[in-house]
């Protein structure tokens, strides 16, 4: 694949300095939620005399956890149209603008509607840092614009990544429930299961394992998603 448009035309190695200064380190946000929701998950699998010695803490994580997939997974198609928009404008849009594209955007996101609903539901102190977590998202439509390019197409393939990643685990989740109600005809994989934590752990293991490849130098030179599908397009750059 190539780097389209002048700007990015330089060199491998000039395309590799443009990425990692934006890449170093952000992967391990989701690198320690992948290692906690992997443990959560371990706990089911504990002999029954090894229960006791668990930190009560850490079992009471197991919730939040899960509440923390939702989330993710209710902002994601939210996520992805920001960033498709925020890496094809011609120029950053003042801030009335990002608000009212936001804004936009939110409205016909039923997803991210439910996140809040269920956030709102659980109180301040959980709604107010998710207010914080949503505006974090927007702020792609401020920053992506004045990127450059190699740093909008690593951006792309970052969302089509956690896209695909998370259809596919959504599907997985869909058929796990379908054989549990089949065989056992009682199957709970909603907050606090095993496999919903197991599901959890291979998402955000994914997701840092990608945010790490995108700063280096094989994507530098060839920049591609990581799986075989590219959901949106990861150098379709043209203007909204």
């Amino acid at each position: 694949m190539e780097v389209r448009r002048g700007e990015d035309a330089g060199s491998p190695a000039d395309r590799l300095r443009l990425l990692m200064p934006a890449q170093r380190f952000v992967y391990l946000p989701d690198g320690l939620l992948a290692v906690m929701f992997a443990l959560a998950a371990a706990v089911d699998f504990l002999p029954v005399r090894y229960l006791t010695q668990v930190p009560p803490a850490f079992l009471a994580a197991r919730e939040p956890l899960a509440f923390a997939l939702f989330v993710e997974g209710g902002f994601l198609m939210m996520q992805g149209t920001l960033i498709d928009i925020a890496t094809r404008v011609r120029a950053r849009p003042p801030w009335w603008a990002v608000i009212l594209i936001a804004g936009g955007v939110l409205l016909f996101s039923e997803h991210a509607h439910a996140v809040l609903r269920m956030a709102w539901e659980q109180g301040m102190v959980v709604f107010v840092p998710l207010l914080f977590s949503l505006a974090d998202r927007v702020a792609v439509l401020w920053i992506l614009p004045r990127c450059p390019v190699i740093e909008k197409i690593a951006a792309r393939a970052l969302i089509s990544n956690r896209l695909v990643t998370g259809l596919a685990l959504l599907a997985v989740l869909a058929l796990s429930f379908v054989a549990g109600m089949v065989f056992t005809r009682a199957y709970d994989f909603f907050a606090g299961s095993w496999l919903f934590l197991v599901l959890g752990a291979i998402y955000f293991g994914i997701a840092a394992f990608d945010k790490r490849r995108v700063g280096g130098s094989k994507f530098a030179e060839s920049p591609s998603v990581l799986f075989r599908y590219d959901l949106i397009g990861i150098d379709y750059l043209d203007p909204v």
